[in-house]
Protein backbone atom coordinates (compact mmCIF):
# COMPACT_ATOMS: atom_id res chain seq x y z
CA UNK A 1 0.00 0.00 0.00
CA UNK A 2 1.37 3.38 -0.99
CA UNK A 3 1.23 6.32 1.37
CA UNK A 4 -1.04 9.22 0.50
CA UNK A 5 0.52 12.62 -0.04
CA UNK A 6 -1.28 13.85 3.09
CA UNK A 7 0.29 11.11 5.24
CA UNK A 8 3.73 11.74 3.70
CA UNK A 9 3.41 15.41 4.61
CA UNK A 10 2.43 14.59 8.21
CA UNK A 11 5.47 12.29 8.49
CA UNK A 12 7.71 15.01 7.04
CA UNK A 13 6.40 17.57 9.55
CA UNK A 14 6.91 15.13 12.43
CA UNK A 15 10.49 14.44 11.32
CA UNK A 16 11.46 18.08 10.82
CA UNK A 17 9.90 19.23 14.09
CA UNK A 18 11.59 16.43 16.06
CA UNK A 19 8.37 14.69 17.06
CA UNK A 20 7.96 10.94 17.34
CA UNK A 21 6.02 9.17 14.65
CA UNK A 22 3.66 7.15 16.85
CA UNK A 23 3.12 4.49 14.23
CA UNK A 24 4.33 0.93 13.77
CA UNK A 25 3.71 0.81 9.99
CA UNK A 26 7.00 -0.25 8.33
CA UNK A 27 6.43 1.96 5.27
CA UNK A 28 5.86 5.03 7.44
CA UNK A 29 8.86 4.20 9.63
CA UNK A 30 11.08 3.84 6.56
CA UNK A 31 10.05 7.26 5.23
CA UNK A 32 10.47 8.84 8.69
CA UNK A 33 13.98 7.42 9.13
CA UNK A 34 14.97 8.45 5.59
CA UNK A 35 13.89 12.04 6.26
CA UNK A 36 15.66 12.12 9.66
CA UNK A 37 18.93 10.83 8.12
CA UNK A 38 18.70 13.38 5.29
CA UNK A 39 18.16 16.22 7.78
CA UNK A 40 21.09 15.04 9.90
CA UNK A 41 23.38 14.75 6.86
CA UNK A 42 22.46 18.21 5.60
CA UNK A 43 22.92 19.83 8.99
CA UNK A 44 26.42 18.39 9.36
CA UNK A 45 27.52 19.55 5.88
CA UNK A 46 26.02 23.01 6.16
CA UNK A 47 28.36 25.92 5.55
CA UNK A 48 27.34 28.81 7.75
CA UNK A 49 27.92 32.41 6.74
CA UNK A 50 28.91 34.11 3.53
CA UNK A 51 31.70 32.67 1.41
CA UNK A 52 34.55 35.02 0.59
CA UNK A 53 35.47 35.40 -3.05
CA UNK A 54 38.82 37.19 -2.70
Amino acid sequence: MSLSSHRKHKIYIAATMGYGLGSEDPEELTLYEMIKKDIEKKSKNRNMGIHRTD
